[in-house]
């Protein structure tokens, strides 16, 4: 029986309540075997912003931990930040697809509704189920779209997506870019760790 491995991308610029969220509503009704939480060095279709790799590498690690509660089956891991090279997902998928694994690749609505603008779409689907974290507050005219790009995804590229059911919260960056300013409370966006991580950093 293949062994059920599950893919979380993202900059992480920082790990906020709505990764934590969606982390943990993909883990609750996929049940993979392992989930890892995987910060990208330089992703392909947005910035980064000014954090370094290593602090978004540590702040993962707070924000995904035993303390957040997530299992051992949870873990961060750099094979992304080690390679120092823009973050193609295809690749990252090519090196941990084998015959024993089955991988789940998790989404948000935003990268779900380009994933056939990413680099070598045809291979992600192929080796990997897509799984999408609906966001929260989605209005009608994205459920149409997100319905429609599915219907599409499956017959162009004979795959299954994967809807959560459970939606995970919704958090604006430019609101917690503007929260985590000087003088402001981001208490609201960041768990207790990583908001003390940020602060460190900013003194």
């Amino acid at each position: 029986m293949a062994r059920a491995v599950g893919i979380y991308g993202g900059t992480f610029s920082p790990p906020h309540i709505g990764h934590i969220s969606a982390a943990k509503a993909f883990y609750e009704e996929i049940r993979p075997d392992s989930l890892l939480i995987m910060p990208t060095y330089t992703p392909p279709h947005k910035v980064a912003y000014d954090i370094d790799p290593l602090h978004r590498m540590n702040m993962a690690k707070l924000a995904f931990s035993a303390d957040e509660g997530f299992s051992d089956a949870v873990t961060v891991c750099d094979f992304e930040l080690t390679k120092k090279d823009v973050s193609y997902t295809y690749q990252t998928l090519e090196h941990f697809a084998s015959p024993e694994t089955e991988l789940y690749f998790l989404c948000g609505t935003d990268m779900f509704l380009t994933l056939d603008k990413w680099r070598n779409p045809h291979i992600i689907f192929k080796l990997s189920t897509i799984v999408l974290a609906l966001r929260e507050d989605a209005s009608e005219e994205i459920s149409r779209q997100i319905s429609l790009f599915k219907d599409i995804y499956e017959k162009n590229y004979n795959t299954k997506i994967i809807i959560l059911k459970n939606r995970p919260i919704t958090v604006s960056s430019s609101e917690l870019r503007s929260a985590i300013s000087p003088g402001k409370d981001a208490s609201d966006f960041l768990t207790g760790p990583v908001y003390d991580y940020i602060k460190i950093l900013s003194v």
